[in-house]
């Protein structure tokens, strides 16, 4: 048996190249969705088959075998897992075609080789933590998460100082093409098969460590920044995940937590009201819009958040023992480090993970930081600080 996964672009014959109608014209059936028959059942006869129909009618077929999929096969497309599933039945060949993103962009009279690319589809996250570090992102939408909820997401971010372009049904006869501010396209209706693209003239950059004097202090207890940094690096934050700051205290660990998880979620948990300003201040100085401040006194309020992958704990109140369980019955292979000043709750932080089944790896971090004293710099030691950590 023959295969051929074919990109067909938007779905118009005028974007379809000229090796794709040559193997259209060729194969003994042309199978595609019911979408992109309506718009190249012009060339010859296609059969329009529901996508999760698609392996096995092809299967069904005899000789060559033409499968019309759209975009760019190698673009967010249902041509990866296709392939896995009919390689093992014959020979199966790839051609590309035009992707959203490419007849976008020129349509737009922009370039994308400087652009972050998602796919929102069936998704969660990842667009607020894109936009806050980069200049351009694009987006494909659909489902729960259309063109005007992500704008509405951003406008609520306060995010609203970006410009967003958004397409809705490219190279079809209604296509329509907007642009303006999140708030502004956040009113509009937009179909599921739009595209974005959100450019941000001052993203906050993702690679500089934040420094104690980037935030607002207040009246609130803050992590130092170096006690930040190593507490992050424990941690083993990685770009697409979901982490928890309790305690949260100004933000400062959220929002070095939050450079390190672009692509995910970081929920600031935080019971003291004034935190919660500071909290909201910062995100805003430190351009982290996708940290998102949660008011509760933990564990009570980490019910509703999604399972963590890590979970930085400053302050308990308490509640160490309870919160250590908390996390793990929610993620049962989550990665803790949690921060102590005082001797006991060192002890009680290495007594909730031993209980948990884990092991503490504890460090005493104690640093010091050079003054001015005449013409000399005198060192001054800054209080230690002990990090026990758990499933690292």
């Amino acid at each position: 048996m023959e295969f051929v996964l074919i990109g067909a672009g938007m779905g118009s014959e005028a974007l379809l190249t000229a090796q794709a109608r040559e193997e259209i014209e060729r194969a003994d059936t042309v199978l595609t969705t019911p979408r992109l028959a309506d718009g190249l059942s012009g060339i010859r006869g296609i059969e329009a088959v529901p996508l999760v129909q698609l392996p096995a009618r092809a299967l069904a077929c005899e000789g060559k075998t033409a499968i019309l999929l759209s975009g760019d096969t190698g673009f967010f497309s249902a041509a990866k897992s296709l392939r896995i599933k009919l390689c093992e039945y014959g020979s199966v060949r790839v051609l590309p075609g035009m992707s959203s993103l490419q007849v976008f962009c020129a349509k737009l009279g922009t370039s994308y080789d400087d652009a972050v690319l998602l796919s929102m589809h069936g998704r969660e996250g990842g667009l607020l933590g894109a936009v806050s570090y980069n200049r351009k992102v694009f987006a494909l939408t659909g489902g729960q998460f259309r063109a005007d909820a992500l704008c509405a997401a951003l406008a609520d971010a306060g995010l609203n100082h970006v410009r967003v372009h958004v397409g809705e049904n490219l190279g079809a006869a209604d296509e329509r093409m907007v642009s303006g501010s999140p708030e502004e396209l956040s009113g509009l209706a937009f179909a599921d098969l739009s595209v974005m693209l959100v450019e941000n003239d001052c993203p906050a950059d993702a690679s500089r460590p934040l420094r104690d004097s980037d935030f607002v202090r207040g009246e609130v207890p803050m992590t130092k920044q170096e006690v930040r940094w190593l507490a992050c690096d424990l941690l083993a934050v990685r770009p697409t995940d979901t982490v928890y700051d309790i305690g949260a205290g100004t933000g400062s660990v959220s929002m070095e937590l939050a450079r390190r998880a672009g692509r995910g979620q970081v929920f600031a948990v935080e019971c003291k009201q004034d935190a919660l300003e500071l909290i909201a201040r910062n995100r805003v100085q430190t351009g982290n819009y996708h940290v998102k401040a949660v008011e509760a006194k933990a564990p009570e309020g980490l019910d509703s958040l999604p399972a963590p992958d890590c979970a930085f704990i400053g302050g308990s109140r308490g509640n160490m023992a309870e919160i250590v369980q908390a996390l793990l019955e929610k993620n049962p292979h989550v990665r803790i480090v949690i921060s102590a000043i005082a001797l006991e709750t060192v002890h009680s932080a290495m007594q909730a993970l031993k209980d948990a089944g884990m092991e503490p790896e504890i460090s005493c971090v104690q640093v010091s930081r050079a003054r001015a004293v005449g013409s000399y710099h005198m060192m001054t030691a800054q209080n230690p600080v002990y990090l026990i950590g758990g499933n690292l």
